[in-house]
């Protein structure tokens, strides 16, 4: 009876405290962070002359195109307080980096103002979003305010009403114009504690800001932007320098010198006009680039030549420069001192650039690269601001980017803290090295911002933000990372041998973690959001129109694409009012469908759910979804918000002055809530993953239009898309095969041309063998081609069935098994790139890489240099049989990423195991205890796999792999671990020999090793009927019981529907005070 009058007493609440009034949607600038995507990003209100070059640049944080309706810019005189421009941006867009710009014609913007217009202050600047209405001449008013900018030219300068209206508890921000001779901005950057400020900087429009500290600006007019050396006169080489847009530039030097000498042997004077982009290229003057100032006639080339050299710009003329003749110190503006090998003078660095060293000119990339700035215009004379880079001559340079990002942070074990926190510098060199050893990518100090140190418990925490040109040099590197962190043994640091280490605290358990996921990852680092397949949440519906709420839902993803097995996964809903979960699914038993979709949703909806939910469960904010994997925790309605387990989660609200500050803190820590904005659409508007597959990352989501069990409708791709060609098979050995081959997929009619294939092979995961691809795919989709063994060179002109083609080197040369045979000295690989010549020697790198394929036959050995192309999968190490690695997308797992050791197939559909020859597993083994099991259940399940594998090898010599293993589990109890799973086959021939192996591995009374761990088998579980289970009797009587509460729960929630249907009829709410929100959060409130 207690829970009867419970319910109706929360009733009787529903219908005495109607909901209040709808709050108003748009934030003060008090409370709002950074919910609003559009943001006012740079204003440059003051420029020298006639204010020619004045602009207000506007950023949505997506970094992506993203459409600008209902957006007004308004524009303050602080004398008055009124409006006196208005901007209606209904119809506009930003450009692909998110970037949006008004001002005059001189700085290109997307809307152009007349000059003179943004007046210099004190004024002020604000974004409105909404149906305000908003003209020229309007007081001023926080009504809709999204941003603003409140700004002054003089100190003694007041703006009293418009900060306390647009930015109270701010001061107007002051231009300064003793800042830089030339000009200057006011520019939105991340301070130290990751919130947002403004600073005085060089103008950028239409580019990064600079958002270096105001400590290390430079005021220099003029200074080296990047550098293409030439190794011969037929090579292109060039010097391009940056200074402010369209300038003549006057009375400047340009000075070579030899690095090790100290000898002038070049010099120049530099004139002429940059460009709008402020960039001057000095080059050869017969060339296919062309040059803004030619070198002089009758020159030596290559001038510009391989390190050790230096590069300087001078004041003066260059008939003060005289060869021989010691270098001057004073009127130095830029210089930059470059080596490949050798080290420079250090009278010459010391002069030049003091206290920096020379840049290490390492050229991991293919093709040509030029050494480019990348803190441009803000630091000179420093070599720790280039970065490795294609030539972009009389462009912007190609640097890395905070869109790509990541925050890196490992300790290091040491005793006297406090000294090592002024080191920071010395750290992040060491670690540039590791790294860049790993990966061979070619990275330096550039790539990483904000170092920071700090004294934590067992040593010192470094901390630094990690920047990359792509998604794919961000994994890469981060798989680096990794690795460095993962490496046995002492670094050096400062000549000492230090102890480096993911955390400065002690080592805590580590939760089952999800399949695909890596099972250690660095603190503080998230996991890579490419390469390696994992389960999402991509859409997220709570708040439908009206109060029906009868089309809400979750959709999850997985981006293998493929269907996939939730078994272990649950869906979590949490309130955001106590934090706790309302709603708990488990997700075993169900199954994505074949494009890796699984929606939870309303049972009425269409396309249907494969979980329903009765309508009005999704609670509409501020509240959170989360996904979980664990195989032991069990999650429970009314449990606290937890991490343990935690995959993926979403944050929310409908209502912007909602907040879910503990939500936040436990699942998506530092970042901010998702607002879904009901005025994206007059129909119905959902929350979808658009901007990256990184799991927990809030920033990944942006409101869309509704799309269940479909592609989100972004305004750009949000997956990665297939490579157009792929690896599908490479056969490894066997002295009976005529050839040895690698085959391609791809579609029918897709052109190899400007492909290579390469072959990387032992410990230093260097290229061993590259060859240009010609021809295109078949018919059937397949292109193979043979190694030559002399006997037989196959059909070359790429029209026969099977799309023969043969091997040879650049040279001319036939390839040998040697050069792609599985070694015992580490991995090896064949990689696709698109780039039509990979010089010998190189290292293996991610940049142009297409599809890879690593192998290796000692699978303790795997890794190392090529651990960033992709898995490593076994082979036989020494066998005469034929042997393949085939691509098969089997049971769960991606197809993009999954090989099975096979009977080769050139020209036809792979061998790959099935489940139609699936043969049941169930073992049952004695262990000390269970803890270990249980902590690290896929880390043992996967050497126990290893061990499983070689066994039958080693028995059947049948030709398996890993991937023939399919869906291993298991649970732990006492001293008794008991496995199941299956184990397939590739036909009915090699099944027998599985059950064979079976029934004697089983029957085996010899102890093996897992993890170090000695087992036994037990002959307690030989047979699937005693996998887990439970008794007939008990599972009846449990049925009975399940039966009655169910028909208990049904006629209750029949008596308190009707009674609140009574009540509803008798008591009509007033409809002007209703608030979109689902009844249930009531209920919990109270």
């Amino acid at each position: 009876m207690g829970d009867i009058w419970h319910v109706g007493l929360m009733v009787l609440v529903y219908i005495w405290f109607p909901k209040v009034s709808a709050q108003n949607l748009i934030k003060t600038p008090r409370d709002q962070k950074t919910e609003h995507t559009l943001l006012i990003n740079e204003v440059n209100a003051d420029s020298p002359g006639e204010d020619t070059s004045e602009f207000v640049e506007l950023y949505h944080t997506s970094g992506q195109t993203a459409r600008l309706d209902g957006y007004y810019l308004v524009f303050y005189n602080g004398n008055g307080n009124r409006a006196y421009k208005v901007l209606n941006l209904q119809g506009k867009v930003t450009n692909s980096q998110g970037l949006f710009l008004i001002g005059s014609s001189s700085v290109n913007p997307a809307i152009v103002i007349p000059k003179n217009t943004i007046q210099n202050g004190p004024d002020a600047i604000a974004l409105y979003y909404g149906k305000g209405n908003y003209k020229e001449g309007m007081s001023v008013t926080s009504y809709g305010l999204v941003d603003a900018l409140v700004h002054k030219t003089k100190k003694t300068d007041r703006a009293d009403t418009l900060v306390r209206v647009l930015t109270p508890g701010r001061d107007a921000f002051l231009e300064d114009s003793t800042f830089r001779t030339m000009d200057e901005s006011i520019e939105r950057c991340r301070g130290e504690d990751s919130q947002w400020i403004f600073q005085v900087a060089m103008p950028s429009p239409g580019t990064d800001n600079h958002c270096i500290l105001t400590s290390q600006l430079n005021a220099s007019a003029v200074l080296i932007s990047e550098v293409l050396a030439a190794s011969s006169s037929e090579d292109f080489e060039f010097i391009e320098l940056q200074g402010p847009h369209s300038t003549m530039l006057r009375d400047i030097i340009l000075v070579l010198i030899d690095g090790q000498t100290k000898d002038i042997y070049f010099t120049m004077d530099v004139y002429g006009k940059t460009s709008l982009d402020g960039l001057l290229l000095i080059g050869p003057a017969q060339s296919k680039t062309s040059v803004d100032l030619p070198f002089p006639e009758n020159t030596t080339r290559p001038v510009v030549r391989g390190g050790p050299k230096a590069i300087a710009l001078y004041r003066g003329n260059s008939s003060s420069f005289v060869p021989g003749k010691a270098l001057p110190v004073t009127g130095l503006l830029d210089a930059f001192v470059y080596t490949s090998n050798e080290e420079p003078n250090p009278e010459l660095l010391e002069i030049l650039t003091p206290g920096r060293p020379a840049y290490k000119e390492k050229r991991h990339q293919l093709g040509d690269v030029s050494m480019n700035q990348c803190n441009c215009c803000s630091v000179t004379r420093d070599s720790l601001s280039y970065v490795l880079s294609r030539p972009t001559p009389g462009k912007l340079n190609d640097c890395p980017s905070k869109r790509f990002s990541q925050t890196l942070s490992f300790c290091l074990h040491v005793a006297d803290c406090q000294e090592w926190l002024l080191k920071s510098e010395d750290i992040l060199m060491t670690l540039v090295q590791a790294l860049d050893g790993s990966c061979s990518c070619g990275i330096s100090a550039a790539y990483f911002k904000e170092p920071k140190a700090a004294c934590q418990d067992l040593g010192l925490v470094f901390t630094t933000l990690l920047t990359a040109k792509s998604e794919d040099q961000l994994s890469s590197l981060l798989l680096a990372f990794k690795t460095f962190l993962e490496t046995p043994g002492l670094v050096s640091f400062d000549r000492r041998n230090i102890t480096v280490e993911s955390s400065c605290f002690k080592d805590i358990n580590v939760p089952d973690l999800p399949p695909g996921v890596p099972s250690e990852i660095p603190e503080g680092t998230q996991e890579p959001s490419v390469q390696v397949a994992k389960l999402l949440i991509n859409e997220v519906n709570p708040d439908n129109p009206g109060r029906g709420e009868d089309a809400e839902y979750i959709e999850l993803f997985y981006t293998g694409r493929t269907r996939f097995d939730l078994q272990g996964y649950w869906l979590v809903l949490y309130n955001g009012k106590n934090s706790r979960a309302y709603q708990v699914l488990d997700l075993s038993g169900h199954h994505t469908d074949e494009l890796g979709y699984f929606l939870v949703g309303s049972s009425t909806m269409s396309p249907a759910s494969m979980i329903g939910l009765p309508p009005n469960t999704i609670q509409n904010g501020a509240d959170a979804v989360a996904l979980y994997y664990s195989n032991t925790t069990l999650y429970a309605v009314n449990m606290a918000v937890t991490a343990e387990g935690l995959v993926d989660a979403v944050v929310y609200t409908s209502q912007m002055l909602e907040k879910a500050d503990q939500l936040v803190k436990v699942l998506v820590p530092g970042q901010s809530i998702l607002y879904e904005n009901d005025s994206h659409s007059t129909e119905d508007e959902s929350l979808s993953r658009c901007h990256s597959l990184s799991t927990k990352l809030q920033s990944s989501f942006q409101v869309t239009m509704v799309t269940p069990l479909g592609e989100n409708s972004c305004s750009s791709p949000s997956a990665p898309v297939p490579p157009a060609i792929r690896i599908s098979e490479l056969c490894l050995a066997g002295s009976t095969t005529p050839h040895h081959f690698v085959e391609l997929e791809g579609k029918p009619g897709t052109s190899l041309g400007g492909l290579s294939l390469v072959f990387f092979l032992g410990k230093e995961g260097k290229a061993r063998a590259s060859i240009p691809l010609r021809g295109i795919i078949g018919a059937t989709g397949l292109f193979t081609f043979a190694l030559d063994r002399g006997h037989g060179h196959g059909e070359a002109d790429g029209h026969g069935p099977g799309m023969w083609s043969v091997f040879k080197q650049i040279d001319g040369t036939n390839l040998t098994s040697k050069d792609f045979s599985a070694t015992n000295e580490g991995s090896s690989a064949i990689a696709v790139y698109s780039t039509s010549l990979i010089p010998g020697g190189t290292k293996a790198t991610s940049e142009n890489l297409v599809d890879a394929l690593v192998y290796t036959c000692e699978p303790s050995k795997a890794g190392g240099h090529l651990d960033f192309l992709g898995p490593s999968y076994a082979v036989p190490c020494k066998d005469d049989r034929p042997v393949s690695l085939s691509r098969c997308a089997c049971g769960n797992a991606s197809a993009e990423l999954q090989f099975a050791v096979s009977d080769p197939t050139p020209g036809l559909q792979n061998s790959c195991p099935q489940d139609a020859f699936a043969v049941d597993l169930h073992l049952c083994l004695l262990t000390p205890n269970c803890s270990t099991w249980t902590l690290h259940q896929r880390r043992m399940l996967k050497s126990l796999g290893r061990v499983l594998v070689s066994s039958l090898e080693e028995k059947c010599s049948c030709g398996v792999s890993e991937l023939y293993l399919q869906g291993l589990n298991l649970t732990c109890v006492g001293s008794l671990v008991k496995v199941w799973g299956q184990v397939w086959a590739r036909q009915p021939e090699q099944q027998q020999s599985i059950e064979t192996w079976c029934q004697g591995f089983l029957a085996s009374p010899h102890t093996f090793s897992v993890d170090d761990r000695v087992l036994k088998i037990s002959p307690e579980c030989i047979a699937p009927e005693n996998a887990p289970s439970v008794s007939h009797s008990s599972a009846s009587f449990q049925g009975w019981e399940i039966a009655l509460f169910v028909m208990g729960s049904l006629l209750l929630m029949f008596f308190v529907v009707s009674l609140a249907f009574y009540f509803i009829k008798r008591h009509p709410q007033n409809y002007t005070n209703i608030e979109m929100n689902d009844c249930g959060e009531i209920a919990a409130d109270f």
